[in-house]
């Protein structure tokens, strides 16, 4: 985000909060039921209850929507597996790989929070709000099912909404009361035994308890393949309307095409006036030409015409990024550097670097020109390839100091594709792929929108025509819909308390306890502490995960 736009927000939300104060100590805000956190609202309401009602009126429905969460309750065993293997071996390949902090370590980019993560735009706030409302209502539609009173519903609100909640009453879900006279003592009640007021009131059981924690995951789930459903079916009502473009992947510092502001994840649409040619055939007319013309069609959508005059850069071959901890930036070597000379060799372009570095061993010392200054390296492995040296460096192919890629418009349409048919076969990989699909560059396979920029290059067939341009912009509706429930559904079954996996796990722990401890206050105890142990680790880990690449940074600068 642009650091003027994220002061204004800074600033509207301090004036927000500003306001909530005043509202909240002039009694305003309790008036209309209303509770601040600092400047989070909690906006509660009892309207709805007779929809509740409604909705679970009759033995049929009630049975719908237990065997609905009892299906959900599958689903949330399996999802914990899932992340739990998914957070263990991120984990192991942080360790292993040790890599360079990137914007998704940012801390406005660990927030689902769209336009503020620069990963989520606009348009997934319909998903947002609509994975929130429906996660909350299920659990309330099933405890109204299972005669679990329900105090509230509403909204938290910071600024825009942020959050939902249903507020079961907590002494009928978990059989726990705070005892009089002392603060949050809580001791378990038994299902459907007299209170001390001698009025029965209704306990879950574990069974019901661990349905009405199901269901809002449930119901995420649910929604997400309805909307991925509608988003493929979409995929497969569209063509593309050429084949391939150049695709802008990085840009040295320094170099001609930073001069002409090409910036990365650009495409470049045409150039002289005619389609592109591929890679070297692009480099060919800039080595041949005086003059090129380019046009340049940016993340923002705007498109433009760069006169390029003798786009032959400098000599040598321009280092677009020198990656931390490798043998060249222990050596000294800089972003927008080119090199001219590698040993004996001389380097004129990215084939020379390549060529040369093909024939280098793990461990070899070699002796790198660029320009005025030479720098001993001792190459690392490859990560990459089988004894081969490893110098750690990003280089141009291009004459103007840019790696460009040719991106297949055909290609990556067949790619979006293909994921549904990982998803149809319940393939783990297409599951991972479609989680980390907004955070990837397009040359990674990566997508969040079509607008602004695909939809310039795909265009609606048969009866998806009838929609126009604004087919894309249903489509990316339906996508976030689709992710932002399925990632929600998939946070929340984590096995840590105070997330709906946590209190599933520990209903779970304590079926498996009950054969071996009779006892039942030990046995809660117990159960209490392994679940409490897990979430820590899980919090550990996931921490471990954000931090360690400015970790690994520190340590490989020192």
């Amino acid at each position: 985000m642009d650091p003027y736009y994220l002061t204004l927000v800074l600033y509207l939300i301090l004036i927000y909060w500003f306001i909530v104060v005043v509202l909240d100590r002039k009694g305003i805000l309790e008036r209309y039921n209303i509770s601040a956190y600092g400047p989070i609202l909690m906006i509660r309401t009892l309207r709805g209850q007779d929809f509740l009602d409604s909705m679970a009126k009759g033995e049929q429905r009630k049975r719908f929507w237990r065997i609905y969460a009892n299906i959900g309750t599958v689903l949330v065993l399996i999802a914990m597996v899932f992340m739990v293997v998914l957070v263990v071996s991120s984990v192991y390949l942080t360790f292993l790989m040790q890599p360079e902090p990137t914007e998704l370590n940012e801390p406005r980019n660990l927030l689902l929070i769209p336009v503020l993560n620069e990963f989520i735009p606009m348009c997934a706030w319909i998903g947002f709000v609509v994975a929130l409302v429906v996660h909350e209502f299920s659990h309330a539609i099933l405890s109204v099912v299972e005669r679990i009173k329900i105090k509230s519903m509403g909204l938290l609100v910071l600024v825009v909404p942020i959050g939902a909640f249903a507020e079961p009453d907590s002494e009928q879900l978990f059989g726990k009361k705070e005892e009089k006279g002392k603060n949050k003592a809580e001791y378990p009640l038994e299902p459907d035994k007299d209170t001390e007021d001698g009025k029965s009131k209704k306990i879950a059981t574990s069974r019901e308890r661990t349905r009405i924690l199901s269901a809002g995951v449930t119901s995420n789930f649910c929604v997400a393949l309805i909307a991925f459903v509608l988003f493929f079916g979409i995929l497969f009502s569209i063509q593309p309307v050429s084949d391939t473009v150049l695709y802008v992947y990085d840009v040295a510092e320094g170099s001609q095409a930073e001069k002409y502001g090409i910036a990365p994840e650009t495409f470049i649409t045409k150039i002289d006036g005619s389609k592109t040619m591929g890679v070297e055939g692009m480099n060919l007319v800039l080595k041949e030409r005086r003059e090129t013309s380019l046009t340049v069609l940016d993340k923002t959508s705007k498109e433009r015409e760069i006169l390029v005059i003798d786009g032959t850069e400098r000599e040598g071959v321009a280092i677009v990024r020198v990656e931390g901890g490798t043998p060249a930036a222990k050596a000294g070597m800089n972003d927008g550097m080119f090199i001219i000379r590698m040993d004996n060799r001389s380097i004129t372009g990215h084939n020379d670097f390549h060529e040369f570095m093909n024939h280098t061993l793990p461990g070899q010392e070699i002796e790198v020109q660029t320009g005025e200054e030479t720098f001993i390296v001792n190459l690392a492995k490859s990560p990459y390839y089988a004894n081969r040296g490893y110098l750690g460096i990003g280089i141009a192919n291009n004459p103007l100091g840019m790696t460009v890629v040719d991106f297949s418009i055909t290609g990556y349409l067949h790619y979006l594709r293909g994921v549904s048919h990982s998803l149809l076969v319940l393939s783990p990989r297409g599951w991972l792929m479609l989680t980390i699909m907004p955070f990837g560059t397009l040359d990674q396979g990566g997508f969040s929108t079509f607008n602004p920029l695909l939809s310039h290059f795909y265009e609606p067939v048969g009866m998806a025509s009838l929609f126009g341009e604004s087919i894309f912009f249903i489509a990316d509706i339906l996508f976030w819909i689709g992710w932002i429930n399925f990632y929600v559904g998939l946070f929340n079954c984590l096995p840590a308390i105070p997330l709906d996996g946590g209190y599933v796990f520990r209903e779970m722990l304590n079926s498996v306890l009950g054969v071996g401890i009779k006892d039942k206050k030990k046995k809660e105890k117990v159960s209490m502490a392994i679940v409490s142990i897990v979430a820590v680790l899980i919090l550990i880990a996931i921490v471990f995960m954000i931090v360690s690449p400015y970790v690994f940074r520190f340590f490989a600068a020192g």
